[in-house]
């Protein structure tokens, strides 16, 4: 019940007088001056108007919108969930808002759930940055200190008879996700500029894509493959956590460094929210604890600004290699 209609029936159930008054003004009646009239001489002066008995209630706090983050599957759904939950607890205390974790099926609908507005923020690679960006409105927010100069491996099967790059030739070959910049894209690159190795006609076969790093280095280990590229970092956490057997396979080669992965967010999301997302990323210090907990998952010491210009060199290898059409 609104407030100004709390008090009329307050004031009306203690005056009778008022009460007629208030009846006179519902049928709009000219009576009412007359009434008035009459209590001013009476008294000398008008009735004070009865006190209310209610107080309108102050308007309510803005709700808290969550946030809803996502980022490309270059690993197995459960370790990424895992791997994710440090930073979203951490985004929560300090953002003050709660924070969902939006699985995605693969590297495609990452983007998609970002131009979409299905999720606010993305964990995206330089590649599927770019994409996002020839899609919609986007902005690139932080970076870990190692994706400015981040780099893929070959690994070859021990077993596979290949010394070096150029042996290659006539191997059967696995690359990552499709749209992987450290499984895919910048390692075909490099095998085209680096070896003259053309990977849709100088392997076995069509080369075979995985859909993550770790499930290339699967596809080595057993012999499936002869070769594959794989995001670095992945392969050395692999190693360190003994998922891979190093006596089956081993390290091909070590690719020359580019930019690689980035904090992105949809431009419709407000300014204030971006800025503090970005900064939150900003502020994490390996020196405390809890926020050592998230830096050392994700696999950074620290993050630092991302700009759009840090990606153009990524665009322009993608549009070269034909993986991202001209406009």
């Amino acid at each position: 019940m609104r407030a100004s209609r709390v008090v009329t029936v307050a004031a009306l159930r203690y005056d009778t007088d008022s009460v007629r008054i208030a009846a006179q003004l519902r049928s709009g009646s000219l009576a009412l001056v007359a009434l008035l009239a009459l209590s001013v001489a009476c008294d000398g002066k008008p009735a004070a108007p009865s006190a209310p008995t209610e107080v309108a209630a102050a308007p309510a706090a803005p709700p808290r919108v969550p946030i809803r983050v996502t980022g490309i599957p270059d690993e197995n759904p459960t370790e990424l969930a895992r791997g994710y939950a440090p930073m979203v607890q951490f985004l929560e205390q300090r953002l003050g808002v709660p924070v969902s974790y939006v699985p995605v099926t693969d590297y495609g609908a990452a983007v998609q759930a970002l131009i979409a507005g299905k999720v606010d923020f993305a964990w995206l690679g330089g590649f599927t940055h770019v994409q996002a960006r020839t899609l919609a409105e986007v902005e690139p927010l932080a970076m870990r200190n190692i994706d400015r100069e981040f780099r893929s491996v070959i690994i070859t099967h021990a077993d596979s008879g290949i010394a070096a790059p150029a042996d290659l030739r006539g191997k059967l070959f696995a690359f990552g996700s499709k749209s992987s910049t450290s499984g895919h894209l910048m390692p075909r690159h490099f095998l085209k500029t680096l070896f003259a190795i053309n990977p849709e006609t100088d392997f076995a076969g069509p080369p075979v894509y995985s859909g993550a790093h770790d499930a290339t280095v699967t596809l080595v280990e057993s012999g499936k493959v002869a070769a594959g590229a794989v995001n670095i970092q992945v392969w050395e956490r692999m190693v360190k956590a003994q998922k891979v057997d190093a006596a089956r396979v081993r390290v091909l080669w070590t690719s020359p460094p580019y930019v690689d992965y980035v904090w992105t967010a949809r431009k419709a999301v407000p300014a204030e929210v971006r800025a503090g997302f970005r900064d939150a990323f900003l502020a994490l210090d390996a020196k405390n604890s809890e926020h050592a907990k998230v830096l050392e998952r994700m696999g950074a010491t620290r993050y630092v600004p991302a700009a759009p210009a840090d990606f153009d060199a990524i665009e322009e290898v993608a549009r070269a290699s034909g993986l991202l059409a001209h406009q």
